[in-house]
């Protein structure tokens, strides 16, 4: 959740009308009388005690990392000063600015300029000495309007702040705010509050930056700011309710990215805020919801809904978000609401739940919607809801949800293709077992040669999150370094090639599972994972994050099986030496076959046997192919064919089947191919049977669609 120019109207009536509300407005007598208690106390420790629970962990918090600084004593900022002034004049004394820094608004930087300005701008908030002078406020300001300055580049100035230690710096900053009392004076307060929403804004764009948030204390310091009880009893008070607010704004970022979970945990973050699901207001109501939706576990989950009625809340608002004409309700736009309700569904027993209470004629009013963010969040939460198979039955009799995904699964948008034509090909039971009743109708000859052909071609199919790339790329080439052969989607296709997917399982020796909070969360990790299940093929579970616990559905298909442990708790080596030894040999290299020199990604990474030496070798080949191909004139159709052009045009020619062997393909392949075939028939004929696993009719079939691309 972030700030928003559509909120603004709803912050005035809430917070302030130009930023923080100041201390000296005597009008705010609350504040006042927060301003006298936090006199009478030293440190955000003093101001725990009320808390006893908390106070061993307030104290840890603030003995660790900050600084102690006297606060300013010659009276406050002005409102006015805060929010416009750029002058070097600071409670009436002169002040100089920082050697190398203007206190500017910076606009129409390119963005190579931008990330640098934001790197040199870190550095001087690093180097201050103390944070309740005008300087630090400032330059949290800057680097807050850079958020609305620069829309395209948010989560490129967001993982920037994280890459140069703006995390470990605000966080120093807040706690030594915290160790004089945020609310003490003006000089203190507004450096809290522009820091706040700073980290608030930025973190909801980038999720690296919320990870590095959370790795430097700020889920222990959030947590506290919300279960702090004068704060609980002060939130009539503008400024309270923004600390109390932002907190919650700010947890809730952190715990959609990946891996958070033990933090939460650790810190008894669900238990401090649950309190705020009763709350009369509906924006902390909703921040508490959607945050306990990302870090409770499966059998919390089921006390949650059953005792909060947290589903029909979350139906309500997403259905005055998509009546308001701004499309939001209390800052929450339609896909927001979506995504935590999207937690929900992972849950199976939640996906009838959500259905019950009319959700479903929202998701289509999504879907026709022409934002693609907001349809491609329909499809997803619907591709979630579609495992259920109670649910999934009522998927199918809607004729207008039907309509809708098939005429999604063709736009040009990749999120949303995907996620509409993964939910069409679960609605449609495609991953269960019915597509072997398929193939066991074909000829007995062609599903004998299918086998006999697969046992000298198998492959090891990795299944893994998108946000565990680094790791499962590593793993993949080492196995590759190894002699094994590995499909793999590293184009993040999903859902627009499940037919790829499906046929690469299917001849798979193994499949890798790769375990983590995002893999169990990936509409398109479960299709795979359960088609793997459905079809009883081998599978190995790789751990991928550290203190995961399976549940729900992937724990089911987890059960007790032992599992790999690569999510960087031991060194790689060991659960490596573990699982090659586990593999036996599974999805290798053939002892008479070399390992391909191809670096692109597919079902088949393995070349022509030994038997194929009277040929010309694949190397002359290949070069001499790729030279004639030079002259190939950039216009033609087939030539500038991308991966996804092809598959459709093997669709076309009624090859689908053949499409996991094409996955390392394009156009200027293709047509390397054709003239292949005229420079070296036998050589190509044999690539077709023994490399890429087509039988005769479809060796005919090819062909001949070959000769008509030009």
């Amino acid at each position: 959740m972030c700030l928003n120019p559509s909120f603004a109207s709803f912050l005035k009536k809430l917070q302030y009308e130009d930023g923080p509300l100041s201390l000296a407005d005597t009008t705010n007598e609350r504040n006042e009388s927060l301003n006298q208690s936090h006199r009478d106390t030293a440190s955000h420790e003093d101001l725990s005690r009320s808390v006893s629970k908390l106070n061993e962990s307030t104290t840890s918090l603030n003995n660790r990392h900050a600084p102690t600084h006297s606060p300013s004593k010659q009276g406050t900022l002005s409102h006015q000063q805060s929010m416009q002034s750029n002058s070097s004049e600071v409670n009436g004394e002169k002040k100089e600015e920082q050697p190398g820094i203007k206190f500017e608004r910076l606009k129409n930087l390119s963005e190579d300029e931008l990330l640098l300005k934001v790197k040199e701008i870190v550095g001087h908030l690093d180097r201050l000495e103390e944070y309740h002078r005008g300087d630090g406020m400032r330059i949290q300001k800057m680097i807050g309007d850079m958020y609305w300055d620069y829309v395209p580049l948010r989560e490129a100035i967001g993982d920037c702040l994280a890459d140069n230690n703006y995390a470990v710096v605000s966080m120093r900053m807040l706690k030594s705010l915290n160790s004089v009392g945020i609310f003490k004076n003006d000089d203190i307060w507004f450096p809290t509050y522009y820091t706040y929403n700073t980290m608030w804004n930025i973190s909801d764009a980038s999720a690296k930056l919320a990870k590095n948030l959370a790795d430097n204390d700020a889920v222990k310091l959030l947590t506290l700011n919300c279960g702090h009880k004068p704060y609980l009893q002060a939130l009539h008070s503008k400024n309270v309710f923004y600390v109390v607010k932002a907190s919650l704004s700010i947890l809730h970022n952190i715990a959609r990215a990946s891996g958070m979970k033990p933090l939460f945990e650790e810190n008894k973050t669900g238990e401090t805020i649950m309190p705020f699901l009763e709350s009369e207001d509906d924006m902390l109501k909703i921040l508490a919801t959607l945050t306990i939706a990302h870090i409770v576990d499966e059998e919390e989950n089921k006390t949650l809904i059953t005792e909060t009625g947290t589903i029909k809340c979350i139906v309500s608002w997403l259905g005055n978000a998509l009546d308001s004409a701004r499309r939001r309700f209390k800052g929450f736009t339609p896909q927001e609401l979506t995504e935590g309700l999207n937690k929900l569904a992972v849950n199976d027993s939640n996906k009838m739940k959500i259905i019950e209470e009319d959700a479903l004629p929202q998701f289509i009013k999504m879907l026709k919607h022409e934002d693609v963010r907001e349809q491609s969040s329909a499809a997803r939460i619907v591709w979630t809801l579609a495992f259920d198979k109670d649910v999934r039955q009522k998927l199918v009799e809607n004729e207008e949800l039907m309509t809708l995904l098939k005429k999604l699964g063709d736009s040009t948008n990749k999120s949303l293709q995907t996620n509409a034509n993964g939910a069409l090909w679960v609605i449609k039971g495609e991953n269960e077992v019915s597509r072997e009743s398929k193939e066991s109708q074909k000829p007995e000859q062609e599903r004998n040669r299918r086998i006999t052909s697969a046992k000298g071609k198998r492959h090891i199919f990795l299944s893994y999150s998108w946000s565990d790339k680094v790791e499962v790329l590593k793993l993949r080439d080492r196995l590759r370094a190894e002699g094994y052969a590995i499909w793999i989607d590293i184009e993040k296709m999903g859902g627009s090639t499940l037919d790829a997917m499906a046929h690469a399982i299917e001849n798979a020796a193994v499949v890798l599972i790769c375990m983590s909070e995002k893999y169990k969360q990936s509409p398109n990790c479960r299709t795979e994972a359960e088609y793997t299940y459905q079809l009883k093929k081998e599978y190995i579970p790789l751990m991928m994050q550290q203190k995961y616990r399976p549940d729900g559905w992937l724990g089911l298909i987890l059960g007790a099986k032992l599992f790999f442990d690569f999510s960087g708790k031991y060194p790689f080596e060991k659960p490596f030496t573990g699982l090659l030894k586990e593999l036996r040999g599974r999805g290798q290299v053939d002892l008479n076959q070399t390992p391909s020199t191809d670096t692109a990604d597919g079902p088949i990474t393995m070349t022509m046997t030994n038997s194929l030496t009277s040929h010309p070798s694949p190397e002359k080949v290949s070069m001499r192919l790729l030279h004639e191909n030079e002259g190939t004139p950039s216009n033609s159709v087939a030539f500038s064919m991308g991966q996804e052009e092809l598959i459709k045009w093997l669709r076309n020619i009624k090859l689908t089947e053949c499409i996991p062997a094409f996955m390392e393909f394009d156009g200027r392949l293709l047509m390397q191919l054709k003239t292949m075939r005229q420079e070296a028939p036998e050589f190509f004929y044999s690539c077709l049977e023994r490399r890429l696993n087509m039988s005769l009719i479809e060796i005919l079939k090819f062909t001949r669609a070959l000769e008509e691309l030009h």
